[in-house]
């Protein structure tokens, strides 16, 4: 049976073969119409503002609405799987995060509806939120080093916590389990703010989030850093070392990029790819995406794409090790 994807791809065949360029011709118009925006999140979260961030400098770029539609659920995926299933024609786009393109299929893979490298093409890389961990100040440690030694002396009774089974706080988590030979106790939340309110009241001892979301408690000293699990210092928390500085081997950079269903064509995707990147140019713009804690990362598609690779197959491997299973 042929579907509308199948007849499309034939039709751009021979539109090729016959040296037409048509491809040409419609990235040059492109966009004629609004562009739906999907965020797979509800509104005022951090994937949500930088959503609105992007879509009013591609409106303005282009000339034409991009219109954000919040569409939450099922750590992104309810959104994600809208996108996924869109006229693929670049007209409905979709910001996906590793939860909502890569966790999320891994953990749940005889329900997931879509798989990432098969049913979407990455556009553009806009950038990664990094995490940085706290502990409460019940917690008897001022560094990484003496957090450890005191986990490793109360082994199953130390816990962290984290935003939802699957999050970049629950892998930053396992990863420091496996890194530092340490048990803590996984404790997932229904987001980050009460994931937060527990560790501030003692319940929980330990949470990795973004750096808008953690160090106004530190700055306030109601909760102490331990370090940035990331590649490399942060922009907004220049004074929290690495984890590698401090001899722990980890980063868990969260990354946050357009996606579009698979089959849009290659000179749509080449067009919004160097919008995007064009209207995030500047120090301006990097500043704009600090304030709201991500660290500006773009790139070529082939980046994203290969990124993406990387990206599922460590987590696939990180899933593994752990023993991570959704209950």
């Amino acid at each position: 049976m042929f579907d509308r994807r199948t007849i499309l791809h034939g039709v751009a065949a021979v539109a090729v073969a016959l040296g037409l360029g048509a491809g040409a011709a419609i990235a040059q118009d492109y966009p004629s119409k609004p562009v739906t925006l999907v965020i797979p999140y509800p509104p005022g979260g951090p994937t949500d503002l930088l959503g609105r961030m992007v879509a009013d400098r591609l409106s303005q770029k282009w000339g034409q609405p991009v219109v954000v539609e919040n569409k939450p659920g099922a750590s992104g995926s309810i959104g994600a799987d809208f996108v996924a299933r869109a006229e693929p024609d670049g007209y409905t786009l979709v910001l996906g995060n590793n939860a909502s393109h890569g966790a999320y299929e891994l953990l749940n893979p005889s329900t997931v509806p879509y798989k990432t490298l098969e049913n979407f093409e990455p556009i553009s890389l806009i950038g990664l939120a990094p995490v940085i961990m706290i502990v409460g100040n019940h917690v008897p440690a001022n560094n990484i080093k003496e957090f450890i030694d005191y986990a490793k002396a109360n082994p199953g009774k130390v816990s962290f916590g984290s935003a939802a089974v699957g999050s970049s706080p629950h892998f930053a988590g396992e990863m420091l389990n496996i890194a530092a030979g340490i048990d803590m106790i996984h404790a997932p939340f229904n987001g980050t703010a009460p994931a937060i309110q527990a560790l501030l009241s003692g319940a929980i001892d330990t949470y990795s989030g973004g750096v808008s979301s953690v160090m106004p408690h530190v700055q306030a000293g109601k909760a102490k850093a331990m370090g940035a699990i990331a590649s490399e210092r942060l922009s907004g928390a220049p004074d929290v070392p690495t984890m590698r500085e401090q001899g722990i081997d980890i980063a868990y950079d969260s990354w946050y990029g357009l996606l579009a269903p698979a089959g849009v064509p290659a000179d749509i995707l080449d067009k919004i790819n160097a919008d995007t990147n064009a209207v995030l140019d500047g120090d301006e713009n990097k500043a704009a995406l600090v304030k709201l804690g991500f660290e500006r990362k773009l790139g070529t598609r082939q980046e994203f794409r290969s990124m993406l690779e990387a990206e599922i197959a460590g987590t696939a491997e990180l899933i593994k090790e752990a023993g991570i299973e959704v209950q």
